[in-house]
Parts: structure tokens; C-alpha cells; sequence
């Protein structure tokens, strides 16, 4: 893991190589963004080092969404280290992660100091990847998911697997 970790882009190098349209779409979700202050007050307060092994993709919704608000969560705490690799940096690596066979993104592996994997995060939060979109209920998740409307619960989710590292 620490050899891919270190292959990857910090997140501003990896913005920098992201188009200008994929840029401005994860742009909206991250610059109006506020974490609750109870989340914000565990981020700060994590005294140990964690790395982050991030597979994204920049054309990705689900990407634009959840790496945004991962990245304003570590941004509060400069013990918690991120790199991002594209999905045809890891081949089959990551064949441990893998979905009915395919490697979604974003997956988010979450490790303390010593690259020990300890959680991971992989490419939506669980309410939604369990909502039934052929049901009112479950459509009306996915849109709020989809608007950005979802971020408390996504912070909620992420920090667990943070504190867990």
C-alpha cells in the first residue's frame, strides 16, 4: 500500500491536472460546504497520522462529491495525508475492494502510520447505496445524494473510518 500511496498526487497536484469543466464541478459541492462543528472538533482532535490511498476519477459524480468533502474534512487536521491515484494506476492491487468485479471510485483506504489498512470508504455512503431507486423514497435519497444535500451524513460516515485508523 505505501507503494501506491506514494505514487500518488496530493490533492492540489491532482486538481491541477483535472479539466477545467470536471474542476468546477467538484468546485461546486467543496467551496459552499460547511461540516458540522461536532465533526469538524473530532477531526482536529485525531492525534495520530493516517494516510489515505484515494481511487478517483475526474469525469466521476460520485468522486466530485465525496472527495470534496473528504478533503474538507482532512484539510482540518494536517496529521491525515492524501493521494490519488486514477483507477488504471492500480490495475489489480486493489482486487480486495473490488464490486461484482470492478474497482469503484471513489474507494478511500484509510491506514495509520505504518500503511496498516484499517476502513475504508467505497464510492457512496451506505444509505444511499442501499436506497431503492425504484421507490419514491429511495429516488428521493439519490436526488438529495446527487444535490449535494447529503454531505452531514457523508462526514458522519467518513469520520468513522477515519477514527477507526
Amino acid at each position: 500500500m505505501k507503494k501506491l500511496f506514494d505514487s500518488g498526487l496530493n490533492f492540489r497536484s491532482y486538481m491541477f491536472n483535472v479539466d477545467e469543466d470536471n474542476r468546477r464541478k467538484f468546485m461546486k459541492y467543496y467551496i459552499p460546504m460547511e461540516i458540522k462543528d461536532e465533526v469538524k472538533e473530532k477531526i482536529m482532535s485525531l492525534e495520530n497520522e493516517i494516510n489515505i490511498l484515494g481511487v478517483v476519477e475526474p469525469w466521476c459524480p460520485d468522486c466530485h462529491i465525496n472527495l470534496a468533502v473528504l478533503e474538507k474534512m482532512i484539510s482540518l487536521n494536517n496529521k491525515i495525508n492524501l493521494r490519488l491515484v486514477t483507477r488504471d494506476d492500480v490495475k489489480d492491487e486493489l482486487d480486495s475492494y473490488k464490486e461484482n468485479g470492478k474497482l469503484k471510485v471513489p474507494t478511500f483506504i484509510m491506514m495509520d502510520a505504518g500503511f496498516n489498512v484499517k476502513g475504508a470508504f467505497i464510492e457512496k455512503i451506505d444509505m444511499v447505496k442501499t436506497a431503492d431507486i425504484e421507490t419514491l423514497e429511495g429516488s428521493k435519497i439519490n436526488m438529495k445524494y446527487k444535490a449535494g444535500k447529503l454531505i452531514p451524513e457523508t462526514a458522519e460516515e467518513l469520520l468513522k473510518i477515519l477514527i477507526s485508523a
